[in-house]
C-alpha cells in the first residue's frame, strides 16, 4: 500500500536554507592576518630579568697591600775596554802561580857537571834526568875518577827518579813564593836505579849493585828553566858488603820540550 504523503514542518523548512546561507557567509569572509615565519605556537615561559647589579663604588673591598719588588740583577753599562783593565786581583791572592813556567813544555831535560865524593875519593861526575812534567823520570850517570890509585875508576849507572812534591803542592795552591823556596822544594826527588863499575885493576863491569838517593836542587834564576845547583846523597849496595855512602854536587842546566804527545792533545 502506498504510504500517504506527509508535508514537512514549516519550522524545519525554514532552518535549512538559513543555515546553509550562514555556512556560506563565513567561509568567505577573510581570516585575520598573520605574519610570515609566525606560528601560532603557544609562548614560552617568560624567565625574570636578572637583576641590575648593585652600585659597586659602595661595595668594594680595599686594595690589598702592596708588596715591595725585589730589586733585579742589573748588568751594568757596556764597556769597549778589555776585561783585564777593569779586573782587579784579590788583596789576599798569591803574587805567583806556582808554576814558575813548567808547564811550557810537558819534558824537562837536565843535565850536570860536577863532582862525586865517597870514603876517601873523588870522581868527576855527568848526570842526565829526564822528567815528565816535572814528576817522575829516569836518569843516567857517569863518574870517572881524578886519580888512577882510587879504589873505583869508573862508575855507571841507570835508574828512575820521582819528585813526589810538585803535583800535590801546586793542586793545594801551596806554591806561594819565593820562586827559590818553591822550587827547590818541589825539586826533592827520590832515586833508584843500579850501576856497574871497574874496580882498581879489573875491567869494566866487573862489579855491580844497586843505589838509592835523595837529592835537591836550588834555582839561580828562580826559574824551571835555566842554571841550577843541585846535591844528591847516595848510598851504593855491592853484594854482601855494606852499603857505601855517596855525595853528589853539581852544576846542572834544565831546558823544557813539549813533546809530540803534547802537541796531538
Amino acid at each position: 500500500m502506498t504510504q500517504p504523503f506527509r508535508m514537512a514542518s514549516p519550522g524545519y523548512a525554514l532552518r535549512a536554507p538559513l543555515a546553509w546561507i550562514a555556512g556560506v557567509f563565513c567561509s568567505a569572509a577573510p581570516a585575520p592576518a598573520q605574519e610570515p615565519g609566525r606560528t601560532d605556537s603557544p609562548p614560552a615561559a617568560q624567565v625574570p630579568a636578572a637583576p641590575a647589579p648593585a652600585d659597586t663604588a659602595d661595595t668594594a673591598e680595599p686594595p690589598a697591600a702592596q708588596v715591595p719588588e725585589a730589586p733585579r740583577w742589573d748588568p751594568g753599562n757596556r764597556v769597549t775596554s778589555s776585561v783585564g783593565e777593569r779586573v782587579r786581583p784579590r788583596d789576599d791572592a798569591p803574587p805567583t802561580d806556582g808554576v814558575y813556567g813548567r808547564f811550557e813544555g810537558d819534558l824537562d831535560f837536565a843535565l850536570g857537571l860536577g863532582a862525586e865524593i865517597d870514603e876517601g875519593d873523588a870522581r868527576g861526575a855527568l848526570r842526565f834526568s829526564l822528567h815528565y812534567f816535572y814528576a817522575a823520570g829516569l836518569y843516567a850517570t857517569y863518574r870517572d875518577a881524578f886519580s888512577d890509585d882510587a879504589d873505583v875508576r869508573r862508575v855507571l849507572s841507570f835508574g828512575v827518579d820521582m819528585r813526589p812534591a810538585f803535583i800535590p803542592r801546586w793542586s793545594k795552591n801551596m806554591q806561594q813564593g819565593p820562586g827559590f823556596l818553591d822550587l827547590a822544594l818541589d825539586s826533592i826527588s827520590l832515586g833508584l836505579g843500579a850501576f856497574w863499575e871497574q874496580p882498581k885493576g879489573r875491567s869494566f863491569a866487573a862489579d855491580r849493585g844497586f843505589e838509592t838517593s835523595l837529592g835537591f836542587g836550588v834555582p839561580l834564576l828562580g826559574t824551571a828553566t835555566g842554571p841550577w845547583l843541585e846535591s844528591r846523597a847516595q848510598l851504593a849496595f855491592r853484594g854482601t858488603e855494606s852499603a857505601r855512602p855517596e855525595f853528589f854536587f853539581l852544576l846542572s842546566a834544565h831546558a823544557l820540550v813539549l813533546s809530540p804527545l803534547a802537541r796531538a792533545q
